[in-house]
């Protein structure tokens, strides 16, 4: 709607014709084009941080479906193993029942056979001697049946391979694009950083963001704690969202490097490892899950009269509505909405009644 508008209104500024050549030095005409730029190069940074969560999440699915068929590999390995065990048991046992029929053969059948002093005799040799005949021929049709087996297993061996170098090369492909992608990504960031007038945009888009989510959590309803402690209750016992984070800019005001711009802080923003799971604080009831432009993709749990924000996730592991507990992985850590180079972060927000508290005397402090 905002592109549209910003078009709109540099349409009269564009069909202005003052009859002299210093049309193109006409400085509402620059400022027009100007604003547009700047919203193509926002809207298409927001467009490619999704491609990008796109790209990540093929390439989860990869890495799950070599890591599935790495499993079947070994477990067909294993079968052609004992496959071959059998066979090797098979022949040894084939080899000493052929020995046994040869020093017959050569003593001769009859006259094993016929030697024999009284006919109980006669009876036990020719039981014997048939016994023998059946199991060569026993022995060999189950050797016969285990070389098969292991043909197949071996078969079976050989796609598993061909399967996973298939998935691992549509991996590196797909890799190969996600740095290619990432490096668009930060070039555009660059661009957002090197213009202040774009800067001053992204820092009006953080504050439109900030107002949307305000006006999105006051429709919704506040979600029950099921924890028997009451929220306000944990007051400097909050375990922190991250594990080993580190605190990278905490809450207040601080300067915008790239503009020198005030900028207020509604929580803190905690560093940590891509992927590293976000957990809650607090049990509590999911009354938002949803991308807010400069925010990324954002949780919101509801605590009673109070809630927590969880901003820039890379994952979301929930869904509105959804009754989670304490510690229970709601998301990963991201660049979701991120506009600087700090990389990697959640940031993290206690509010009351909407209104932003300061988080760091609600969280246990760290020896």
């Amino acid at each position: 709607m905002r592109p549209l508008l910003l078009a709109l209104l540099a349409l009269p500024l564009l069909a202005q014709e003052p009859g002299d050549d210093n049309l193109t030095d006409d400085p509402r005409r620059e400022l027009a084009r100007a604003e547009l730029e700047q919203r193509r190069i926002l809207e298409e940074l927001t467009g490619l941080e999704q491609e990008l969560l796109g790209i990540e999440d093929e390439i989860d699915a990869l890495r799950a479906r070599a890591d599935e068929v790495e499993q079947q590999r070994l477990l067909h390995e294993d079968e052609l193993a004992r496959a071959q065990a059998l066979v090797d048991q098979r022949a040894e046992r084939i080899g000493r029942l052929l020995r046994a029929l040869y020093r017959i053969e050569h003593r001769g059948f009859a006259r094993v056979v016929f030697s024999a002093e009284d006919p109980a005799d006669l009876r036990r040799r020719s039981r014997y001697l048939l016994s023998i005949i059946r199991a060569a021929e026993a022995e060999t049709r189950s050797f016969r049946e285990q070389v098969t087996l292991k043909e197949a297993a071996v078969s079976q061996v050989d796609a598993d391979r061909e399967a996973v170098a298939a998935l691992m090369a549509e991996l590196r492909l797909k890799e190969a694009h996600l740095r290619d992608e990432r490096a668009r990504r930060q070039a555009l960031l660059d661009e957002v950083r090197g213009r202040r007038a774009l800067a001053l945009q992204v820092l009006s888009e953080r504050n439109a963001s900030a107002r949307q989510l305000n006006q999105s959590l006051a429709l919704t309803t506040s979600g029950a704690s099921s924890d028997a402690t009451p929220f306000r209750d944990l007051h400097g016992r909050l375990r922190w969202p991250v594990s080993g984070g580190r605190l990278l800019r905490g809450f207040g005001n601080y300067t915008d490097p790239a503009t020198g711009t005030t900028v207020r802080s509604l929580g803190v923003d905690i560093a940590a490892p891509k992927h590293t799971p976000v957990r809650a604080v607090a049990s509590g009831t999911v009354t938002f899950q949803d991308w807010v432009n400069g925010m990324g993709r954002t949780v919101v749990l509801g605590h009673g009269d109070y809630s927590t924000v969880y901003s820039h996730c890379n994952e979301v592991k929930v869904r509105r509505g959804q009754s989670v507990g304490r510690d229970d992985v709601i998301g990963t850590v991201g660049e979701t909405g991120v506009t600087d180079t700090l990389g990697p972060r959640v940031h993290f927000e206690v509010r009351y009644h909407n209104t932003p508290q300061d988080p760091i005397p609600w969280l246990r402090s760290r020896e």
